[in-house]
């Protein structure tokens, strides 16, 4: 966003939030110093105007011997201006090895993302100045284009959303903006130390670079607001591609055109992941990724795994796995008259159903489930390898290569036994036996699986109903 006039005020902000998207509160991030401190009070200046509450949060990290006595000069200044301010501590004493500023950047947002309601707005005082430096720190890490666009205006943050109105504005502007009106502020010591890669851009690089070439942060900005304008040209084409080939959250059909075409193929990943909310891929593991995904046969199989994730190929499909492996079926026994089993959580449930019924809904108790040890196994459970369809028999590993159901997924679908004989996969093959049974008594058998990978399989082996999901 560009504001020629350079000089802050308050009526001039209230423009600029106008043109942000509209939220039902506004919440300040408020440290007490100069940058956060000139935006509240604007903001005050401009309440009546907002037509929505205002307030203020302060994190306390702890760090410096007066963080309390800072926290105790936010308390002052907001009971002043009558802003209700919530205050939060966060521990630092146990560390991620981030490094201590991105951790207690990473502490500061989740402790006040758990603050934000549904459709609030929180407002950071991040001004054209911290914009420049975040962009030589983003060039210094060797950052692509996201990381060279610096900070968006904007963004998601919880549950609600992010905003940065002073981006177009200098430092110098917000003092200034202080000076005449006479509002004091907080000085934060450890704001010098230039063991801090920011302090050390601040105070040393950008004064070096402007004695060569002046306004150096404005010219830098328009640097960024170039690659802001790339970075929304291929975030375009990446959504393009994702609109055609995402068949599900969690599954990309693969073609010729992105595994041939390795900035492609790290284009759409990247902004796959980002849409999905989970860290990028890191820079090595995507190359090399990519060049497995180009040799591999559509049967290969072949994965990348990063911060707890993992891509994996299956015929020419890739599928998304966050967190934890899906656990598989358990060993359950369908006690006889029992309309219904549970499997757990990722499972779900196998329900019987008379032919009239909703697939949600169990034939009443007491109907017959049929004669015999009727259960429920996982792959590895089970000692046959096939299901007996008259006199024929499929084998297991056939029908879950018909069925299209990646081979790290297949100890997730459930398997009926009876009598020891397998006799259903799912609700979608069944034994001659099971099904004459079914048949005969009106009944059908439905599976209700909750993760949303097993409910893309079952669709998959329905494609004519609606996707089947928890049981309501």
């Amino acid at each position: 966003m560009s504001h020629r006039a350079s000089a802050f005020t308050a009526e001039r902000l209230l423009h600029i939030l106008q043109s942000f998207p509209a939220v039902n509160s506004y919440v300040v991030a408020f440290s007490g110093g100069a940058d956060s401190t000139a935006l509240l009070h604007a903001l005050c200046a401009i309440e009546n105007q907002l037509n929505v509450p205002l307030s203020a949060v302060h994190v306390n990290h702890g760090l410096h011997d007066d963080a309390d006595h800072w926290q105790l000069q936010c308390e002052h200044f907001c009971l002043q201006n009558n802003i209700k301010l919530a205050c939060l501590k966060v521990d630092l004493t146990t560390r991620s090895g981030k490094g201590l500023e991105a951790e207690a950047r990473h502490l500061r947002y989740e402790a006040i993302s758990g603050l934000l309601k549904p459709g609030a707005g929180l407002l950071t005082a991040h001004h054209a100045d911290d914009q420049a430096e975040t962009l030589l720190l983003n060039l210094m890490r060797g950052s692509g284009i996201d990381g060279l666009s610096a900070m968006p205006d904007s963004r998601t943050l919880g549950h609600g959303v992010l905003q940065r109105p002073l981006l177009g504005f200098q430092s110098s502007a917000l003092r200034d903006y202080l000076r005449e009106n006479g509002i004091e502020w907080t000085e934060d010591p450890s704001n010098q130390y230039l063991n801090h890669d920011r302090n050390f851009v601040r105070h040393e690089i950008i004064p070096l670079l402007e004695q060569r070439w002046p306004e150096v942060s404005k010219r830098l900005l328009l640097t960024r607001r170039a690659m802001t304008d790339a970075r929304l040209l291929l975030e375009g084409l990446a959504d393009d591609f994702l609109a055609q080939n995402l068949i599900h959250p969690f599954v990309l059909r693969t073609t010729s055109q992105l595994t041939e075409n390795t900035e492609l193929f790290k284009l759409v990943l990247r902004r796959w992941m980002k849409q999905a909310g989970l860290a990028s891929i890191p820079a090595y593991r995507l190359e090399a990724f990519f060049e497995q995904v180009g040799h591999s046969g559509a049967d290969h199989k072949t994965a990348v795994t990063w911060g707890g994730n993992s891509l994996r190929l299956y015929r020419h499909q890739l599928w998304l796995q966050t967190g934890t492996d899906i656990l598989p079926c358990p060993d359950v026994h369908w006690p006889e008259g029992k309309p219904e089993t549970d499997l757990g959580g990722d499972i779900g449930q196998l329900v019987l159903h008379t032919q009239d019924q909703p697939a949600d809904r169990s034939v009443p108790t007491g109907q017959t489930t049929p004669a015999g040890e009727f259960s429920v196994v996982g792959r590895n459970s089970t000692t046959e390898a096939a299901i007996y369809q008259g006199a024929h028999h499929k084998s297991l590993k056939n029908l879950f290569q018909l069925a299209d159901i990646p081979p790290w997924l297949r100890d997730s679908i459930p398997l009926c036994q009876l009598d020891g004989e397998l006799v259903a996969m799912g609700d979608w093959c069944f034994s001659e036996q099971f099904a004459a049974w079914m048949s005969e008594n009106s009944i059908r058998l439905s599976w209700h699986p909750r993760n949303p990978v097993l409910q893309f399989i079952h669709k998959q082996q329905h494609p004519e109903v609606d996707p089947v999901g928890a049981v309501r």
